[in-house]
């Protein structure tokens, strides 16, 4: 009995050590830095953990495979980060913990125990997370040292701010799935096909984009956040526009890879400001007998038409009135637009300086208004539209990144 204990022990002890063994197992090599068993088998817990996909023979291979690239392209961005000696502080990774909690509803402060409770190390995930922001400080320093945001390209893009108010613009969040070569086509479709099928069931979207996407808002639960139309590509444009609130999107082929959008809200754009433009004014009025007709309507437009022919400056207004017998002419002041009734705001909004809108009937008289001057409202901040240009701009510099980054190591599968 005690030589059965024995052979059972040195056997326990020696299934151990296979096992230590087997998880220290080098799976890759980048550029001499190693890629383990272990390593691979913590972050697919991670993984199926955090976007509580389902346990099958299927996923569980998807997710390693995942795992596996994400594992490669985390030691080359960490690699770059030291060579070029760029970290990251510790209250910027608590401030990244403090958005994952909120994403993936953990109390405050309890995130370690929520890592604990689903079996994960803490590690596993706050080193992810590290390279996230450090990659994303390397991205804004080099596009920051080669690109130059002009003064035109920030006029431009405020005057298309203007020019779409009251057209649409989409609230969405992304994930990204790269294909880097031909033979990666169909697999990674596929992975598309399954993060879909998942979020579909339920599946929490950030969490899916965090360990799935490789874009630049992958640390941002996908988050992009209000689009214009125009802004997208037109492939993903195309697929947008004709989508509901809350849908999600079939794979969508860009240059980069598959592109998968959850269109969590839509509006009608609004002018940045505009009810607070203050617009000087000067008006025609012709007056409407009581309990006028239609052709006491027509008439009066006919006459206000005739007057708003003959005026080329707010100055020729007083002279337009005087010469057409016409009483109430004259200057209203200096007026808050959103402060002005619908059907006169509407009228005066898109005049220039020295222009005359069309008349404008109501129920007592025609009214013809010439803008004197405009003071444009503070509501569009040129420092948040150079920042959304730099975004659009960070997400390709990022792929070109990581592709020069891959195709100057060394990578060795095992």
């Amino acid at each position: 009995m005690l030589r059965l204990i024995t052979i059972l022990f040195f056997i326990t002890i020696g299934s151990a050590a296979t096992l230590a063994q087997d998880l220290q197992r080098i799976v890759a090599l980048v550029n001499d830095d190693v890629i383990s068993l272990r390593d691979i088998n913590e972050r697919a817990r991670v993984i199926m953990a955090t976007t509580r996909l389902p346990d099958t023979p299927e996923i569980r291979r998807a997710v390693r495979d995942q795992a596996l690239r994400s594992l490669v392209d985390e030691r080359l961005q960490m690699q770059e980060a030291k060579r070029r000696g760029v970290s990251i502080s510790q209250q910027e990774i608590d401030g990244a913990v403090a958005i994952v909690e909120r994403q993936m509803n953990i109390p405050p402060g309890r995130f370690e125990e929520f890592t604990e409770r689903m079996g994960i190390d803490p590690a596993t995930i706050i080193n992810q997370i590290r390279t996230e922001l450090t990659w994303a400080r390397m991205v804004r320093g080099r596009l920051n040292a080669t690109t130059t945001i002009t003064d035109q390209e920030i006029d431009e893009a405020i005057a298309k701010l203007k020019n779409n108010a009251g057209q649409t613009e989409d609230l969405i969040a992304e994930i990204l799935i790269p294909v880097d070569s031909p033979d990666q086509e169909e697999p990674q479709r596929q992975t598309a096909m399954r993060i879909i099928e998942q979020i579909r069931n339920g599946a929490p979207f950030p969490a899916l984009a965090r360990q799935f996407s490789r874009g630049t808002t992958a640390a941002n639960g996908g988050e992009v956040g209000w689009v214009q139309r125009g802004t997208l590509p037109e492939e993903v444009e195309a697929v947008v526009s004709g989508m509901n609130k809350g849908d999600i999107s079939e794979p969508i082929r860009t240059v980069g890879g598959y592109q998968i959008v959850l269109l969590r809200d839509r509006r009608r754009i609004a002018m940045p400001g505009a009810e607070d433009t203050r617009v000087s004014l000067k008006q025609v009025l012709v007056s409407l007998p009581q309990n006028a007709g239609n052709a006491d309507i027509q008439a009066a437009v006919a006459k206000a038409q005739e007057v708003r022919a003959s005026i080329r400056t707010c100055e020729d207004v007083e002279t337009a009135a005087e010469q057409a017998k016409l009483q109430g002419a004259g200057s209203l002041g200096t007026l808050r637009l959103g402060d002005m009734p619908e059907t006169f705001r509407r009228a005066v909004e898109p005049l220039g300086v020295n222009e005359s809108s069309q008349p404008v009937t109501t129920p007592r008289a025609v009214h013809v208004f010439t803008l004197c001057a405009r003071e444009e409202a503070s509501g569009i901040n040129r420092n948040q539209v150079r920042q959304s240009i730099l975004l659009r701009r960070a997400e390709l510099m990022a792929q070109r990144y990581i592709r020069e980054l891959r195709r100057d190591a060394t990578i060795e599968f095992r």
